[in-house]
């Protein structure tokens, strides 16, 4: 006797393949939205540091003016060492890192090599809170959930 139509298994197997297809996608969709938002934030911290060199830039004179040492809030940039409006800038550029990058901090350096002035920027940043002894990423490292871009320009 010949079978006409789909069988209860048949039908089963069908269903199984369709949702392991299903949720091949949509683990293709979180990791494209993940790059979305890591390639998002990379951008604004470029945005960001190339801010701060160009402001840098036009004070070459007074450049140590805007050094920082991982600063991780506005609040702890001290002022009473540099110059008034260079250190109001530095504030608002780190009020405006805080709120672009999540969990975040910034350094910057400025040396002398050979007469030659030269600064070099570095944002760090990490999705999650960090946890205590945990420490942000380092630039150049196998980075998870952050990242980290450094500038090193001359003046």
């Amino acid at each position: 006797m010949r079978q006409e139509g789909l069988t209860l298994i048949e039908c089963l197997i069908a269903l199984v393949l369709v949702s392991i297809a299903l949720l091949g996608v949509a683990g293709l969709q979180l990791s494209s939205l993940q790059d979305s938002r890591d390639s998002r934030w990379r951008a604004e911290a470029l945005g960001l540091a190339e801010t701060m060199i160009e402001r840098i830039r036009a004070n070459p004179d007074v450049a140590e003016a805007f050094e920082m040492a991982a600063v991780t809030a506005a609040d702890a940039i001290d002022c009473s060492s540099s110059i008034l409006s260079m250190c109001n800038d530095k504030k608002a550029w780190m009020k405006e890192v805080q709120r672009s990058l999540p969990n975040s901090r910034a350094s910057i350096a400025v040396n002398v090599v050979n007469d030659v002035k030269r600064v070099r920027l570095a944002l760090q940043w990490r999705q999650q809170s960090l946890e205590e002894g945990e420490s942000l990423p380092a630039c150049g490292a196998n980075v998870l959930l952050g990242g980290c871009i450094e500038l090193d320009t001359r003046l």
